[in-house]
């Protein structure tokens, strides 16, 4: 079993594009990450942390040995587009790789305004979804001294990484650099935003930078990284209210590479996809609210009109005869709005594959969550047991299950 830290790009300052680096003869670099701020689920998930720098453009590459050539899962770790890193101990896919008989290959890529900023004469639009491009360049050109087949890439990720996989499944310019596509917790219902809101939401950004340094920013490049974080942090939760976003940041509508409908930009491509949701991904969300058939008008009305809006009262009392448990309905009804009623919508009019993931949790809040399947996918029991989403799971039945989950995607990559 190998793994390998690798540069995959070049720093070339904030804002700008990064170059693809051609060395690898280098391949012991230590574990950093992108400057970030926390996630709104790190209660539940309680994530491993790495040191930040702003020249993180590592990949981590797993491989079960260094003899052949073997299928590669290009991972894109998720996060809100905002938080998250290939080195994060939950994301190790040491055992994956393993069990699968793959290649993992794990960029690392800007994050939150460093990685979504749009405005007049910006050098590179959607930064961060263009590191992971070049960092997938890189795979293409230099994987095969790492055993691995460039004729054979799978295009994956989980939540923000799944739409970022998404992104690059239809974008036109792209089609040569990867074989299939396997999504898991694709967050359909969230599109990419038009030009004119991406500059008003930067613009609103540098106005709280200014707030907070008590100077005058008229671009990101010179504000210090604490001061940036904090005003990325405040600006997030004004995006949230105003926008009506699940995450706080969103790349911007970008022609040839981010579409403005994914869902009909899919039944354009050619290439192998498959998806996968669980049972309850809106839990990872709902869980603060009551347990209890008795839920509050007043709580439940303004959280269905968040994330579900179209939904009527009929539509809620017919999946609440199918329940008979009003928090249950609240998670289904949310989680098919955000999660699996576009995912649907896609597999009922193209061959593509789709799981729905279920595993019992004596946990009556957040059951069988958004994230909760992502130890599954890789392993990494350790890294993970201390997560409050898993506390009292059966922890054998587990090992159980991720071994079949693996075998599922060595099967799909294979």
């Amino acid at each position: 079993m190998a793994h390998f830290r690798v540069r995959y790009a070049t720093y070339n300052g904030r804002l700008q594009p990064c170059t693809i680096f051609d060395d690898i003869s280098q391949t012991n670099y230590p574990p950093c990450e992108f400057p970030q701020t926390q996630g709104s689920l790190e209660k539940l998930l309680l994530h491993g942390k790495c040191q930040e720098n702003e020249d993180s453009f590592f990949l981590d590459i797993w491989t079960p040995n260094t003899e052949g050539k073997k299928p590669i899962l290009f991972w894109i770790h998720g996060g809100a587009f905002t938080h998250g890193s290939s080195c994060d101990p939950q994301n190790d896919a040491e055992i994956l790789s393993k069990n699968a008989d793959i290649v993992v290959v794990s960029p690392t890529y800007r994050l939150g305004i460093l990685g979504t900023a749009y405005y007049d004469g910006i050098p590179q639009q959607n930064c961060g979804y263009h590191d992971i491009i070049t960092a997938l360049e890189w795979t293409n050109k230099h994987i095969e001294a790492f055993s691995g087949n460039p004729q054979n890439i799978t295009i994956g990720g989980q939540s923000s990484g799944a739409w970022y996989a998404m992104a690059i499944h239809t974008a036109p310019l792209l089609q040569h650099l990867f074989k299939k596509t396997i999504l898991f917790s694709w967050p359909g219902s969230m599109k990419a935003i038009d030009p004119a809101t991406a500059q008003t939401i930067y613009k609103n950004f540098l106005a709280e930078a200014s707030k907070i340094g008590n100077t005058t920013y008229t671009d990101c490049n010179k504000i210090p990284i604490d001061q940036l974080l904090y005003a990325q942090k405040i600006t997030g939760h004004t995006n949230k209210k105003k926008y009506n976003f699940f995450v706080p940041f969103i790349p911007t509508i970008e022609k040839g590479y981010i579409s403005s409908d994914f869902q009909k930009d899919c039944l354009l491509s050619k290439k192998k996809i498959h998806f996968q949701f669980t049972k309850d991904e809106c839990a990872a969300y709902t869980y603060k609210y009551p347990i209890t058939n008795i839920i509050p008008a007043f709580i439940l009305k303004p959280f269905l009109k968040k994330y579900a809006p179209t939904i009527t009262t009929k539509a809620i009392r017919e999946k609440y005869k199918q329940t008979n448990d009003k928090y249950q309905t609240v998670v289904d009804i949310t989680s098919d709005a955000v999660f699996k009623n576009p995912v649907r919508q896609i597999t009922n009019s193209i061959p593509a594959t789709i799981t729905e993931f279920s595993f019992p949790t004596p946990n009556n809040k957040t059951r069988c969550c958004h994230c909760f399947d992502i130890v599954f996918i890789f392993g990494c029991f350790d890294a993970w047991l201390q997560s409050n989403i898993f506390q009292g799971c059966d922890k054998e039945k587990m090992r159980v299950k991720s071994l079949e989950m693996q075998s599922e995607i060595k099967n799909f990559i294979q």
